[in-house]
């Protein structure tokens, strides 16, 4: 077979399609063709030597925003991603029914990432207009159009989004809840995602009204009534039984929902997130702490994550919920050909949560190549 491009002699990671070794990666018509030990590199118009580094599929990042406050990332969404090994993105709800042709004209004319959202139960989608978020009054509410424009979008929206929290809804009950699911189940029965942090109701009183498929993201905030609970100390029984019976948690770091000594508990009580997230915003990519998708990585490797379990949840896991499973997020032949080749480095990084807190990491993961249904989308310059 002659192939259009072929990554040679990396340690491959698909834990989605069970692919672990040296092996050569091979590319033919933006699909992939061949995962062999060798593949003969003569066979092949252009060769991307990855030895001595990790060749994984394209990361998924499961919540981000594109067009929050009707910009942000917008039609640079490119440039935020492509260098951090990222194919493929979902936005995070940004947009509602009223907001949602201006995401819709940027993917179409401006973004080559991958990408699929999450709708807003607000018509008015997340804007930073005012002090109150977008359903602190419940006019903005909007449950027909949001199931509207995700029956009407279907290559590009996949479910609900609903953020809640101290002015973010227009009260403190089950009811927001119930209503975003009751819009999801008019919408074909998608997922539903719920932004939770520092909650003025328990949990355990909101995730009784999901579904398994359901998504709970910033499951490590440290603040009011999280997988915690109040007391903080240990995983909530029902948070438990919630992910065993198919609610799914997110991480999504954020600005202010990634906080380490959470995240150090809960993984030293086996309480993993299903996906890893960033929730990335044009500010906490040049700002930080959030940075980018592969700096979340490392800082869940940090705290004794395995590599394999974090690369799952960046890859298969989420290109799952987003209706990829099988053509995004893995090196399965007949995939998409989307793959980052990753460096693992050695030293003394320092990072931080968003509290302020601050460890020092021995390994951290940067992104050396990245491409995307076949072609080279982006390079490390040595030296970098």
């Amino acid at each position: 077979m002659r192939f259009d491009l072929v990554i040679a002699g990396g340690e491959v990671m698909d834990p989605g399609a069970g692919l672990r070794g040296v092996m050569d990666v091979g590319i033919v018509g933006g699909k992939i063709a061949a995962v062999a030990p060798s593949l003969a590199s003569e066979t092949a118009l252009r060769t991307v030597s990855a030895k001595g580094f990790y060749v994984f599929p394209g990361l998924v990042d499961l919540h981000a925003h594109v067009l929050l406050n009707g910009h942000d990332m917008g039609m640079h969404t490119d440039r935020y991603l492509r260098h951090t090994g990222v194919t493929t993105v979902c936005d995070a709800g940004s947009a509602g029914s009223a907001t949602f042709p201006g995401l819709r004209n940027v993917l179409d004319n401006h973004v080559q990432t991958r990408v699929r959202a999450f709708v807003n139960l607000s018509a008015i989608g997340i804007t930073g207009i005012a002090r109150d978020g977008e359903l602190a009054h419940f006019p903005y509410a909007d449950p027909e159009g949001c199931a509207r424009t995700i029956m009407e979008n279907p290559d590009l929206c996949i479910g609900v989004k609903l953020r809640y929290g101290p002015r973010l809804v227009w009260e403190y009950s089950a009811e927001p809840v119930k209503l975003a699911r009751r819009t999801a189940d008019m919408a074909g029965d998608v997922p539903m995602m719920m932004h939770i942090t520092d909650s003025p109701v328990p949990l355990p009183a909101l995730i009784e009204h999901m579904k398994p498929g359901d998504i709970v993201t910033h499951c490590y905030h440290g603040r009011n009534n999280g997988i915690m609970g109040q007391e903080k100390q240990f995983v909530l029984k029902e948070v438990v039984e919630a992910q065993r019976a198919g609610i799914v948690f997110d991480c999504a770091h954020g600005r202010s929902h990634f906080n380490f000594r959470m995240i150090e508990k809960a993984l030293d009580q086996g309480f993993l997130p299903d996906t890893i997230s960033t929730d990335l915003t044009m500010t906490s990519a040049l700002h930080g702490p959030v940075w980018d998708l592969p700096t979340t990585m490392t800082k869940l490797l940090h705290f004794g994550m395995p590599l394999e379990e974090i690369v799952k949840r960046a890859t298969a896991s989420p290109a799952r919920i987003m209706g990829y499973e099988g053509t995004v997020g893995t090196l399965k032949p007949g995939a998409n050909a989307d793959v980052a080749i990753f460096e693992v480095r050695n030293g003394s990084f320092d990072l931080k949560d968003t509290d302020g807190n601050v460890v020092t990491a021995q390994r951290k993961l940067f992104a050396r190549t990245t491409i995307k249904d076949g072609r080279v989308w982006y390079e490390r310059p040595d030296g970098e």
